[in-house]
């Protein structure tokens, strides 16, 4: 026992000698002393690490997405809410051009007529294909307040010397919102603010094939002069024009109405002027009334043409006065209209008796004399029929009566042509795929004699954008 105790201390110190080199050999080297690295300068663009944990959020919290890039042209006037047809698209298609890189909007209108006629009891019907009208607009705005607008028009399909049709200006004008929409300036050719389809006349927003007889006969659209006035929507509900506008020509008036004194913005003769003002109140949405007043002595238009039998020259006045009233709805699949319009022309016998300076009279056919009153109205209702089922599609059954006399009244000595007090009934359908586009059929029985002695067979199409 006491030789192990002895044996006890130097065995350990062999063992702890052999297991010390080993130990130290397992150690991790230590690294020499370094000298301090310069510390690293950041780049330009780069953002301070935020103190603390870093989240990677989703993309739908890094922020916005990036607007889509406008595009280079703004197209028509896009889908306009049901209420806003009734006031016209114009407003749509600066809004489209405003909306666009080159603050500028393009896009047009036509329409194609198949019309069947008969005359008399027995008459065969006549058949006749037509493009009566194919329109192309540009809406441009210079600033939000500076606004350009033109209508180019080609009727007919063909213009020439020889052609039925023409090529022409509808609108062409500047106009400056001075007050926001509570008040505007606006000048250049200008459609004349008188009824309904005058101003508004895009094939899809009216019922039958062909536009109403009381707005082109009465009111003889599209009527249009150059102007310089004033427009603005002061209230939600209410909105009005007023115009200085360059007068007919009272050498072009006819028993058929006021047409042919029209000017059209080409060398109009200015020596006479007109004031025109309409005002509108739209009390619900979709729900418009309006009413027109239009004044002007036509006579100094004559230009020196007037002359008495012996050769004496004249200064006739002649005096036209006309006013109308009309109200729309378009609301619930129910669209109606009514308007009445009437003219007055109460020295319509100056011109009657008046005569050129070689001594021929002005107007020869005195069976049908220009009239001291041209008058007429309409009433006309339409329904969507598709409407209840919601699949988008509109078909509107509708009925419109008319009736109208551009011999309402003549000048003393003069007799009234029986054959230009017309009542008129049609009735037809209005298809309407998608907003900007129709298709249309009615059939019109016209009454000039006290019986319905000419009938009429239409088919059309037509469109917008």
């Amino acid at each position: 026992m006491k030789a192990i105790s002895s044996l006890w201390p130097r065995s350990a110190g062999v063992v702890l000698s052999a297991l010390l080199p080993l130990a130290a050999a397992a150690q991790p080297a230590q690294p020499a002393p370094a000298q301090p690295a310069p510390a690293a300068q950041p780049a330009p663009d780069a953002q301070p690490a935020p103190d603390g944990p870093v989240l990677d959020l989703p993309p739908e919290h890094a922020g916005p997405p990036p607007e889509p890039p406008k595009p280079a042209v703004g197209l028509g006037a896009g889908q306009a809410p049901e209420h806003e047809l009734v006031r016209g698209l114009t407003e749509q298609r600066f809004r489209s051009a405003g909306a666009s890189a080159t603050s500028t909007s393009i896009g047009g209108y036509g329409e194609v007529h198949v019309r069947g006629t008969t005359t008399g009891r027995e008459g065969e019907r006549a058949w006749v294909a037509d493009i009566p009208r194919l329109v192309l607009f540009v809406a441009h705005e210079f600033t939000a307040d500076i606004r350009s607008y033109v209508e180019l028009e080609v009727e007919h399909s063909l213009s020439c010397a020889s052609c039925p049709g023409a090529a022409e200006l509808e609108q062409a004008y500047l106009e400056w919102n001075v007050a926001g929409r509570a008040l505007g300036l606006r000048a250049g050719l200008v459609l004349v603010p008188m009824g309904i389809i005058n101003q508004w006349h895009e094939p899809p927003v009216f019922h039958g094939v062909v536009r109403p007889k009381v707005e082109t006969v009465v009111i003889p659209s599209t009527w249009r002069e150059i102007a310089v006035g004033a427009f603005g929507q002061p209230l939600d509900w209410l909105r009005f024009e007023a115009y200085a506008m360059t007068g007919l020509d009272p050498l072009g008036f006819r028993a058929g109405g006021l047409a042919g004194g029209r000017q059209s913005g080409g060398l109009a003769r200015t020596n006479a002027w007109a004031g025109v003002a309409r005002v509108e109140a739209e009390p619900l949405l979709g729900v418009v009334a309006g009413a027109s007043l239009y004044a002007s002595d036509a006579g100094p238009n004559g230009d020196g043409k007037f002359f008495l039998r012996d050769g004496t020259p004249v200064d006739l006045s002649v005096p036209v006065l006309g006013w109308s009233l009309d109200a729309r709805w378009r609301r619930s699949g129910l669209e109606t209209r009514i308007l009445f319009a009437q003219w007055h022309l109460p020295e319509a016998r100056a011109l009657m008796v008046s005569f050129n300076q070689s001594g021929a009279p002005n107007f020869i056919d005195p069976t049908s004399p220009v009239a001291t009153r041209i008058r007429g109205g309409y009433v006309e209702a339409a329904y969507d029929v598709l409407r209840p089922l919601g699949v988008g599609h509109e078909l509107l059954p509708f009925a419109r009566l008319e009736a109208y006399d551009t011999q309402s009244a003549v000048p003393e000595g003069y007799a009234e042509n029986a054959s230009y007090g017309v009542r008129e009934l049609t009735l037809g359908a209005s298809y309407r795929p998608t907003q900007g586009l129709v298709l249309k059929a009615d059939y019109q029985l016209r009454d000039r004699t006290l019986g319905f002695d000419q009938t009429q067979l239409n088919f059309g199409l037509g469109f917008m954008y």
